[in-house]
């Protein structure tokens, strides 16, 4: 009797063990995670050891959820394809709307956008983006779903020259020489670009961009529900502040004051 007392309390423990690593394998899944490849704010290529910002505070967010993320650096063109051909999990920085089938976070990619230019640049002291009609400006591809009906008003101005571009590199050479007036990007990328030429106070950053943020999107439901959790208990307890400045400092970029992962306002 005692035998089978203890022979079904140890089946019974097995199945419970069995069960638990079945739920712990669920909850701990890999997730394919198609992103962006410029630094600072991600990696180049998926095989350079650098850490961008938005993988660290994305990391964060899933590994407390309970999931482990696996990052495909790409365009951001490309990090549209990948999705919509279910190559990835989720998509980061996605511009402008998303129609299709998968559930966005609340939470949305919000870089330091900022228009910029020389000091000495007759535009540079624009109080609003209206101001800056006539100029040369260049941004990045799909920059123009994003900042506003301002903005489409500057760039359809018959005054104002303006394109996009997926180089990044090359658009900010491009304002150095003097072959742009504006820049509308991210000013810490851009300063991350000029601190070795030693032009940091060459430029300025103006704040006259409104910014809708870039979305992060989700093919499962529950996932992206577990993340922007994770994300709002992380931010409560002053985790992902605390590792965004480590960040800041450990890349010699200015201490600024901005959550780069936030709700739309």
């Amino acid at each position: 009797m005692i035998y089978h007392s203890l022979l079904a309390a140890l089946v019974i423990r097995f199945f419970c063990l069995l069960l638990l690593c079945f739920n712990a394998h669920i909850y701990a899944r890999d997730l394919k995670v198609a992103a962006g490849n410029f630094t600072p704010y991600f990696k180049a290529s998926s095989y350079q050891r650098h850490v961008g910002l938005y993988e660290q505070l994305l990391s964060a967010g899933l590994n407390r959820a309970g999931f482990s993320p696996t990052y495909i650096n790409v365009s951001n063109d490309a990090i549209k394809r990948y999705y919509e051909k279910q190559r990835v999990d989720i998509a980061v920085n996605w511009t402008g709307a998303f129609t299709g089938d998968g559930y966005p976070s609340q939470y949305r990619l919000f870089f330091y956008n900022r228009a910029i230019l020389s000091k000495d640049n007759r535009w540079a002291k624009a109080e609003h983006v209206l101001d800056l009609k006539g100029a040369r400006l260049a941004s990045f591809s799909g920059a123009s779903l994003n900042f506003g009906h301002d903005f489409q008003i500057l760039i359809n101005d018959i005054n104002t020259r303006y394109f996009e571009s997926g180089d990044q590199l090359a658009v900010n050479k491009m304002l150095v020489a003097n072959k742009i007036d504006v820049l509308v990007a991210d000013w810490l990328k851009f300063y991350h670009f000029i601190k070795p030429l030693g032009l940091t106070n060459k430029f300025t950053p103006l704040d006259v961009i409104t910014n809708a943020g870039s979305q992060i999107i989700f093919r499962d439901e529950k996932v992206r529900d577990a993340f922007d959790t994770a994300i709002t208990q992380m931010y409560v307890s002053g985790e992902l502040d605390k590792l965004t400045l480590t960040w800041l400092a450990k890349n010699n970029l200015p201490k600024v004051s901005h959550r780069f992962l936030a709700k739309r306002p």
